[in-house]
């Protein structure tokens, strides 16, 4: 760089910040309007927060599915046709509080839906034969997806007259709060392996 450029590129700073210096001043004195928080994440911060509670599953709140190499499906050590895995999986994760047999419910309080029994930590564990040909274990797979949304959506049109498909596209804010409603009644907790 030549000194003329020096020159200049010195004199434009000093004129800038000469400048600005009135409206820094009166910045500096304003009151911020919010709070600094500092976060730590460390593993101090870790050890602060462990949570003591023990999550508690009983035997009966464990659904388990079995799916052998040629793809017959056993619920809870049912055999179970195709064409009802469906209906026969939705028993399961209906909450029903008269059954002893069925998952644990508890009643819980929603802003829309009101007072409702839902389970009380239930987990689905599938085990699916490694042998099980893909589009076999696909199909069956969506089977008990399918009855999550089914059921979702019943619960849906018969507590607020609208699909789960209608509270998805809303735009109003009390249809998504429906929503995540729903899916905290119909959690799906879903695990699966292979044998």
């Amino acid at each position: 760089m030549t000194k003329i450029s020096l020159n200049i590129l010195l004199l434009t700073l000093i004129l800038a910040s000469t400048s600005c210096k009135k409206e820094l001043d009166t910045l500096l004195e304003l009151e911020a309007d919010y709070k600094v928080i500092d976060l730590e994440y460390g593993f101090d911060n870790y050890m602060r927060n462990i949570n003591s509670e023990q999550l508690i599953i009983k035997q009966r709140n464990i659904v388990l599915i079995n799916v052998d190499k040629k793809g017959e499906t056993t619920i809870e050590d049912n055999i179970i046709p195709d064409s009802l895995i469906i209906s026969e999986f939705k028993k399961y994760i209906i909450p029903n509080p008269m059954d002893d047999k069925m998952p644990m419910t508890t009643e819980k309080s929603f802003e829309y839906s009101g007072k409702v029994d839902t389970h009380k930590n239930i987990i689905v564990l599938a085990k699916y034969d490694k042998e099980l040909n893909y589009e076999k274990y696909k199909k069956i797979r969506n089977k008990f997806y399918l009855a999550y949304n089914e059921i979702r959506n019943e619960f849906s049109v018969s507590k607020f007259d609208k699909s789960l498909t209608e509270l998805l596209k809303s735009d109003k804010p009390e249809d998504i709060i429906k929503w995540q409603e729903i899916r905290q009644i119909f959690p799906i907790r879903y695990m699966e392996s292979l044998n």
